[in-house]
């Protein structure tokens, strides 16, 4: 009767020495996560205004391509709406992550084997933008979204729609509203209306195939023109245009007649 009990003894022994390894490997794991992640809380909006400058900058193939961080306070409000419900309708509601979008595309990677995250917010584009890699990994999606919520505590979402706006990619060497108004239609933000607006946000998803099939070549897909009405109904619904601008603008996609800008 004494063996077993000698063997229940070590083996109480032995697992309290495996649990207080592994307890000691996930304490480690954690620590290295959280303390190689991005500073998103220390530093002020000026420097992350700084910051994603030079991000940009970094990122220009053409040193001389023209770029300008433009205010929130000099973009038409009608450029702001459109992007919002373009790419996340719900930013001013949700804290930064929407899980219900991240679930479903959890589910479609798996169904596909893929990695290509889809369900991003905003917040979720300008942390990956100014802080990370464009690397498709599970592990980068974690420190995203630990990083946004980070970002969503520190500060306003008026000024995460700023940063985000100033780094998006709207074509090739075009990044920020500013050079992305000007190069399309030849005139600062400040006065896009809510047709080149939403024009402007069906490039966001892939900037540099959008540029050559919708604004060189002029090939506007069913697809395309179905976002492009359904972004311009949901500003209709939402009261930020008239019905007579909504029976003005609609038509324009199709006939896809666009100011030249610098084709």
């Amino acid at each position: 009767m004494v063996l077993p009990w000698r063997w229940l003894n070590r083996l109480v022994y032995w697992l309290g020495w495996l649990t207080l390894g592994f307890l000691l490997l996930v304490a480690g794991v954690l620590f290295t996560f959280f303390s190689t992640l991005p500073d998103a809380v220390n530093p002020s909006f000026e420097d992350l205004q700084a910051q994603a400058e030079t991000r940009v900058k970094s990122r220009l193939e053409a040193p001389e391509a023209p770029y300008r961080w433009v205010p929130l306070r000099q973009v038409n409000r009608d450029l702001l709406y459109s992007v919002v419900l373009a790419e996340d309708a719900r930013f001013f509601q949700h804290r930064g992550l929407d899980y219900d979008a991240l679930l479903d595309a959890f589910i479609t990677n798996l169904r596909r084997g893929e990695t290509a995250f889809g369900g991003s917010t905003l917040t979720q584009q300008t942390v990956k933008n100014l802080f990370l890699t464009q690397e498709q990994t599970y592990y980068r999606k974690l420190q995203e979204a630990v990083l946004t919520r980070r970002l969503e505590n520190r500060f306003s979402k008026n000024q995460i729609l700023e940063l985000y706006l100033n780094l998006a990619e709207f074509g090739p060497d075009i990044y920020g509203v500013d050079a992305a108004s000007r190069h399309y239609f030849g005139k600062p933000p400040a006065a896009i209306n809510a047709a080149e607006g939403a024009y402007l946000a069906l490039l966001l998803p892939s900037p540099r195939r959008y540029h050559y099939t919708l604004f060189q070549n002029r090939n506007v897909t069913p697809g395309l023109e179905r976002k492009y009405r359904r972004i311009l109904m949901d500003m209709r619904h939402a009261n930020y245009i008239s019905q007579a601008q909504l029976n003005r603008y609609l038509p324009l996609i199709r006939k896809n007649d666009w100011p030249e800008g610098r084709r």
